[in-house]
């Protein structure tokens, strides 16, 4: 499976300005059932080549703050530095619209599952 623990800060800015589009999952614990669908995905992402990353917002306070994460669930996307989209809330037709968005490469794949109603995507 694809996904990489970010470790810390110090990590986070490293992976953001890594020159790669890197998709980032901002999670807790208690948000297992989405982050578990998302996980079905790592076939796609290895396939196209997404660096994958994960953040608990309950162990890295700094990083939530600096990614200013309000809602989890939340999925973003970094280009050079910069966050240039994110999901809230995420649900598959949200998520494949910002995959789809910024992700070269990204289809479908199967990101079928029904819409919450917290459900938001944002250009940066």
């Amino acid at each position: 499976m694809p996904f990489n623990p970010i470790d810390d800060a110090q990590d986070f800015t490293r992976i953001i300005n890594s020159g790669k589009t890197v998709v980032i999952d901002f999670h807790a614990d208690s948000s297992g059932w989405i982050s578990q669908r998302f996980s079905e995905l790592s076939d796609t992402f290895v396939r196209i080549g997404v660096d994958f990353y994960r953040v608990n917002v309950d162990e890295l306070e700094d990083v939530v703050l600096e990614a200013d994460v309000r809602v989890v669930p939340t999925y973003m996307v970094f280009k050079d530095g910069k966050k240039v989209g994110h999901a809230t809330g995420v649900d598959g037709l949200s998520l494949n619209k910002l995959m789809g968005s910024y992700v070269t490469g990204w289809t479908c794949a199967g990101v079928g599952w029904g819409a919450t109603p917290r459900q938001e995507v944002v250009n940066a």
